[in-house]
């Protein structure tokens, strides 16, 4: 294998765009079982950069897309999600979560609310999507179909000059709201196209054949304002944004409450329940709970990573750090961790043992870089 491979596992599976990966000097790793660009010749803070102040084509086609249809699939689906399809309009787009009975996240997901009355389109996290899909046939009945959609690529592009690039493909794009998808031609080829991300800035997602993905993302590299952008850059961009990433900052251990995520499910639903995991909830809500998700500002120059301690001043271990990095944006390490709950009410100095060294921190509210999603014209 060229130099272009860092500590690669056997049997990795690869996207549509893995051509063009190498093809422009990728660094490729493992990750949630396929070939997937860290970073390209730029580096990683190049590719931050641009993504904020221009557009950048994220690869993200090891993500699962799952359809469901089948009658009354709205209804069904309430009684697994916490959400509420009266509230989420034809085309809209809603960020969600699979709990368990424990009231504690399998899998959290974006579900669009198709144009057609029985028919739901999911995307959920790589690592995820065969529990999730367990989840999906242990719950629902044999009356619902449930695909998983493995003939297709998924990419993301993402900035503020996304969508000026993406009209010169779709008409009306740029009208769309955030959180919105529908239906787009482009050269007798179908494409599903959704103003989303997770990066913080305007973008889109679109979802295309794969036969045909290589030959758009050529297309979308012929623009000046269009370079490609890695892993690196869209974990350190989502981290800016305050996004939490499952398996880091929430997993089968946290509840939504715990991971500050209560805005996704809507009152009446936390009220009325009706939905797994709606008891524990609900508790959580009324009594409380252990630990908080924050976000955590460094007070030096070194960064805090995933595992590191939280003490407090007087050297309690009090928590522990999730994600944390470089922010290219604010030239600053940042991170977002869990800390016990009531320290967090006495607002008390907390230190991170960063390699054997006590350093100060601070508390900060999330997310540390502003959103920049485009929420229609006024």
């Amino acid at each position: 294998m060229s130099e272009a491979y860092w500590g690669l596992e056997q049997n990795l599976k690869t996207t549509p765009l893995y051509k063009i990966h190498n093809n422009n000097a990728a660094k490729l790793v493992s990750f949630a079982g396929y070939y997937l660009p860290i970073q390209y010749a730029n580096g990683i803070i190049a590719e931050h950069n641009h993504t904020r102040k221009a557009a950048s084509v994220f690869d993200v086609s090891h993500m699962g897309q799952i359809k469901i249809s089948g009658p009354m699939i709205h209804d069904a689906l309430e009684k697994i999600l916490p959400i509420s399809f009266s509230r989420i309009a034809p085309g809209q787009i809603k960020y969600t979560q699979f709990l368990n009975k424990e009231g504690k996240i399998i899998d959290d997901l974006m579900i669009h609310r198709s144009f057609e009355d029985n028919q739901i389109w999911l995307v959920v996290n790589a690592d995820c999507t065969e529990k999730d899909l367990d989840h999906l046939y242990s719950n629902l009945n044999r009356s619902y179909k449930i695909e998983l959609i493995d003939d297709r690529a998924l990419i993301a592009i993402q900035g503020p000059k996304s969508s000026n690039i993406l009209k010169e493909f779709f008409n009306e794009i740029d009208n769309m709201p955030f959180m919105t998808g529908d239906w787009f031609t482009y050269e007798n080829e179908q494409f599903f196209v959704s103003r989303c991300g997770y990066t913080g800035e305007d973008g889109y997602e679109v979802s295309i054949k794969d036969r045909y993905a290589e030959e758009f993302i050529s297309k979308l590299l012929k623009f000046e304002d269009v370079k490609l952008a890695g892993l690196g850059a869209r974990n350190s961009l989502r981290m800016e944004a305050g996004l939490c990433l499952y398996g880091n900052d929430i997993s089968i251990l946290t509840s939504p409450v715990e991971a500050g995520l209560t805005w996704s499910i809507p009152k009446e639903r936390i009220e009325n329940g009706g939905f797994i995991g709606h008891e524990n909830i609900k508790k959580d809500l009324i009594d409380g709970v252990e630990k908080k998700l924050v976000g955590i500002k460094p007070l030096g120059k070194l960064p805090a990573r995933e595992g590191t301690q939280i003490l407090s001043k007087n050297g309690k271990i009090i928590g522990e750090i999730t994600s944390g990095g470089y922010s290219p944006s604010l030239q600053a390490p940042i991170a977002m961790g869990y800390i016990n709950a009531e320290i967090l009410q006495k607002n008390c100095e907390i230190l991170l043992n960063v390699r054997g060294n006590s350093l100060p921190a601070e508390i900060v509210s999330l997310p540390f870089v502003e959103h920049k999603y485009f929420r229609g014209k006024k």
